[in-house]
């Protein structure tokens, strides 16, 4: 199962996030959550991700969040060993597509070397319909989106967590005591700047945290008793 667990890492990278996201965007599934991986062929959601609903409605029985048919997910559920319709088994099933689509180019790489080109994108067409061709449009004379469109969503920041990466829950931070200032008088800070101007008249280095502190809290300064 090498190229699973080439998947698997894959999808991670802001490479394989942002192909799948540019992907379910074009589909017309992406929700911003789980719901992506739901919907089925003119946006109703399958009940659960248990497995492909296999469900025909107006001609197509695309489902998920990359509208896999079901002969489709019946092929990569067996490739792959996929055990559920869930969203890390749709995303792997996805990215193997993609890459089989793309070896021409050098696979999945090539959008690490050279991120994503119109090239690129029209490899994907004929697995997509709503992708375009280096013509601007679709393989199947569907309505496409444009390349400037998609290169735009490519480049967004993911807004979900991957899906399975476990989210750390904030530690709870100690508060340190409250430390309230020493209080000097009149005095002392007279003290204090007559000590430094002297200091300075004879071009000495200032003294050093340990010495100032010593002053301050009224330590004996030998000259000034």
């Amino acid at each position: 199962m090498a190229d699973r667990a080439f998947y698997e890492k894959f999808r991670t990278t802001p490479q394989g996030q942002a192909l799948l996201r540019m992907i379910r965007y074009a589909e017309g599934t992406e929700r911003g959550g789980p719901d992506s991986y739901r919907v089925m062929f003119g946006g109703g959601l399958a009940p659960d991700l248990k497995q492909h609903p296999d469900k025909v409605i107006k001609g197509s029985s695309a489902a998920g969040a990359y509208q896999f048919l079901t002969p489709t997910w019946q092929q990569q559920q067996k490739k792959l060993s996929l055990q559920s319709f869930g969203p890390v088994e749709q995303d792997i099933a996805a990215l193997d597509l993609a890459r089989q689509r793309t070896m021409g180019l050098g696979g999945l790489s090539y959008l690490q070397e050279k991120g994503l080109t119109p090239e690129f994108v029209a490899k994907l067409a004929p697995e997509w319909a709503s992708l375009p061709t280096q013509q601007g449009k679709s393989y199947y004379g569907q309505p496409v989106k444009s390349f400037d469109e998609l290169k735009k969503v490519y480049g967004q920041q993911a807004a979900t967590p991957v899906a399975t990466t476990t989210t750390q829950q904030p530690q709870p931070t100690t508060q340190a005591p409250e430390q309230k200032a020493p209080k000097y008088n009149v005095k002392d800070l007279m003290k204090a700047s007559l000590f430094q101007n002297l200091l300075n008249q004879i071009n000495q280095p200032s003294p050093t945290q340990g010495l100032i502190q010593r002053f301050m809290s009224g330590a004996p300064l030998g000259m000034f008793k």
